[in-house]
């Protein structure tokens, strides 16, 4: 059987199992430029292998708004760990597309499971039944109904269900799974595919109420605009908006700004975490940081994505074309997605009727 390399989104406990024991290819061992060169034909494309895996993964970074939102989940953690009985306070993290919200949602229960794990590994002794499951990690479909998002529940959990189970009665197995398996931490990602504007989606929005009221977990939402799509109005009726809106708080997670001296630090400190862990012979680590962050913010819209992409196919092209090194120029060959390409080509003119107005004034500054 050929198993497929990659790793999808975990849509069971199986697959986010799958998940956190995959270990991400490790960085090769650098030998000395020469003997690089010295190597026969097959061994320069084996190298080079083991380099372009190694560069499709490169790393995930714990950026500092990354750092933030994680210690706030923590936190909230810590404070549901044995309340009263009743809804605890969760979290919904917000932000446009590309911010890298599921990543920083994934990264977290990751390690919190693996720190699980370290402390208490009697607890994940594989027994007949139910199992210890500690986080739950589940993706809103799109068009999303109750049934569908109590079904995607189950799934996780591998519950075995009749055809006919009816949404109560599936939410009622999600509910004693989740308290079965102990299930400490449930993340529900793109949270914007509920349109609370019908009356399915008000019904599931009045289900994620009712998920989080019954099961002893901390809940944690993230999606795209999701503070103007009725999530805190449950299902559009102002009278009740401090159910969910006196519950959960809510989180910003923004692309990176350069606008101000700390801002422009901070990105420049992801480009160089990047930078720092690159396998080629002839770049030097720190020049995209100190000579490019500006252009790259241009590239990319401030989105840890497209710099991820960016510089990730970049990197491979440095490896194939022989020039070890990532230049602006082979930056400038590599097409990003659309929101990207479209942010960066208003931004150059912009800049163009910009600095073609500011040529003029300074002309006649000089002349006066």
């Amino acid at each position: 059987m050929i198993h497929h390399p990659g790793l999808s989104e975990p849509r069971t406990k199986e697959e986010w199992r799958a998940y956190l024991d995959a270990k991400p290819p490790l960085r090769p061992t650098m030998p000395p430029l020469d003997d690089y060169l010295a190597m026969s034909e097959g061994e320069r494309e084996t190298f080079n292998d083991e380099r372009h895996r190694y560069h499709s993964a490169l790393v995930i970074l714990k950026t500092p708004p990354m750092q933030r939102i994680h210690r706030q989940i923590k936190r909230k953690l810590l404070l549901n760990a044995n309340p009263p009985p009743g809804a605890r306070p969760g979290l919904v993290i917000d932000g446009p597309p590309t911010v890298g919200k599921s990543t920083l949602v994934k990264t977290f229960a990751a390690e919190f499971e693996h720190g699980l794990r370290r402390r208490h590994p009697e607890r994940f002794v594989r027994k007949p039944g139910d199992d210890y499951v500690p986080v739950a990690y589940v993706s809103v479909p799109a068009g999303c109904t109750p049934k569908m998002l109590s079904s995607a529940h189950a799934k996780y959990m591998c519950l075995e269900l009749p055809r006919s189970a009816t949404s109560e009665a599936i939410t009622t197995r999600v509910l004693e799974a989740i308290r079965r398996c102990g299930t400490e931490l449930i993340i529900i990602d793109d949270v914007h595919f509920l349109d609370v504007s019908v009356k399915d989606g008000k019904l599931t929005n009045d289900h994620l109420k009712n998920l989080a009221n019954f099961a002893a977990a901390t809940f944690v939402y993230t999606g795209v605009e999701v503070e103007d799509s009725g999530l805190f109005l449950e299902g559009g009726h102002s009278e009740r908006a401090t159910q969910t809106g006196g519950r959960f708080t809510l989180f910003q997670l923004d692309r990176f700004s350069i606008k101000t001296e700390t801002d422009a630090r901070e990105w420049a400190l992801v480009i160089k975490g990047m930078e720092d862990a690159l396998a080629l012979f002839r770049h030097k680590t720190g020049m995209l940081a100190a000579q490019h962050w500006e252009y790259l913010h241009d590239r990319t819209n401030g989105s840890i994505a497209s710099l991820s992409i960016l510089i990730r196919e970049a990197a491979l092209e440095a490896v194939e074309s022989g020039t070890e090194r990532i230049t602006k120029k082979m930056m400038d060959e590599i097409v990003l997605p659309r929101a990207s390409e479209q942010s960066y080509r208003a931004k150059r003119k912009r800049k163009r009727h910009s600095s073609s107005g500011k040529g003029q004034d300074d002309l006649g500054c000089a002349a006066g």
